[in-house]
């Protein structure tokens, strides 16, 4: 039977307080900060209203 070691994995999920859309779960907390950085409500916003009219 093989070895197994089985480790926790940390997850961050980015989220935006002022608009609610939530950036990708990662693995890395400095990727989800670079995605809280480059997140621009206006955007976001923009492209909500498109899906909704699709």
């Amino acid at each position: 039977m093989a070895d197994i070691d089985i480790r926790e994995l940390v997850a961050y999920e980015p989220y935006c307080a002022d608009c609610g859309e939530t950036g990708p779960i990662e693995t890395s907390s400095f990727l989800a900060f670079a995605w809280e950085q480059a997140h621009d409500c206006a955007t976001a916003a923009r492209r909500a209203e498109v899906a909704r009219a699709s």
